[in-house]
């Protein structure tokens, strides 16, 4: 943990105000954020660009916590901690493995060929929902890879994956959540990507992953933070340098998800009909929550360490 500490002490962010979330969001410099497109060190200047989110509605989905899977008890590998909560069951070699998680005394590895762990999806998808896990990669992955999902018939109604560094797309690799609107092959779908608040995949990192409905808001936190990377202007005229490139915004509006009834996924997701993207590295302590939990809510689980209890986070003000 103390490295973890002295990474992020190493980083430096600058401050984006974003209309319609009412505050201030920690973006990365992009490049800051580990292998990036640019092979040259530079002092990037940050495009200013206003991004008009809708701002939460208000939950009609009262918060409570569906599941917690620690994977703390090696006798019983998916065993929650929500009495009369679904226990996850591991597959495909997936092992829980004592002081390989980031808290309490042990966590999940998934070889990233074919380990997952699955239950019934403790929550409704179709309405508003949040997941969260502490996670880390065995390697700096070169593809995809899926932490969480929901699984349909066809497709993920959402899932929340690790995305190396696209062409034109500001601050290098990034986690990315994306929701399907049907469960279809050919579903629309939102996604919100985080390229902020984190040093490198192979280090532990908290993922939380928020679905307002009334909102049609979906929001994804790294550490935390909803972490953006904006694009270079070293000319200084407004416009980004790369003419194609495009802002890593860790929220989507107009989201909507169908309500998943097959399966929760731990370590990979469905699309087209079959599984794929396997995580390769360590998942612990993942939660389910119905309703949107608050910014302020998703930092406590992210910042307390030590004895938190399985309740919704309860932070005064958090609405």
């Amino acid at each position: 943990m103390a490295g973890r500490a002295a990474a992020a002490h190493r980083r430096r962010f600058r401050l984006i105000r974003v209309a319609g979330l009412g505050g201030l969001l920690v973006g990365a410099l992009p490049g800051l954020l580990g292998t990036s497109a640019w092979a040259t060190p530079r002092t990037p200047t940050a495009v200013t660009t206003t991004v008009t989110g809708q701002a939460p509605a208000g939950d009609a989905v009262p918060r409570e916590v569906a599941a917690r899977w620690e994977f703390d008890r090696e006798a019983e590998a998916g065993a929650n901690s929500v009495p009369g909560g679904p226990a996850m069951t591991p597959g495909g070699g997936a092992k829980l493995v004592p002081g390989a998680g980031f808290l309490g005394e042990g966590g999940l590895l998934l070889d990233g060929k074919r380990g997952y762990a699955s239950s019934t999806v403790p929550v409704d998808t179709g309405t508003s929902f949040t997941v969260t896990a502490w996670v880390r990669t065995s390697v700096e992955s070169t593809r995809r890879m899926t932490l969480v999902s929901a699984a349909g018939n066809t497709t993920s109604s959402f899932r929340v994956d690790f995305v190396p560094a696209l062409a034109h797309r500001a601050g290098g690799a990034a986690w990315e959540a994306t929701m399907a609107r049907t469960d279809t092959a050919g579903s629309q779908t939102v996604s919100a990507a985080n390229a902020g608040g984190w040093n490198s995949g192979t280090d532990w990192n908290h993922l939380a992953v928020v679905y307002d409905a009334p909102a049609q808001q979906l929001r994804l936190y790294v550490n935390g933070q909803l972490g953006t990377a904006t694009c270079f202007d070293d000319d200084g005229d407004g416009a980004a340098d790369d003419p194609q490139c495009v802002p890593a915004v860790p929220w989507a509006d107009h989201a909507r998800s169908f309500t998943a009834q097959r399966s929760l996924q731990v370590g990979r997701a469905k699309s087209h009909g079959s599984f794929g993207d396997h995580w390769s590295g360590a998942i612990d302590d993942v939660w389910a929550f119905r309703g949107a939990l608050s910014g302020e809510q998703i930092n406590r689980l992210a910042g307390e360490w030590f004895g938190l209890p399985t309740e919704v986070p309860n932070v005064p003000e958090s609405g």
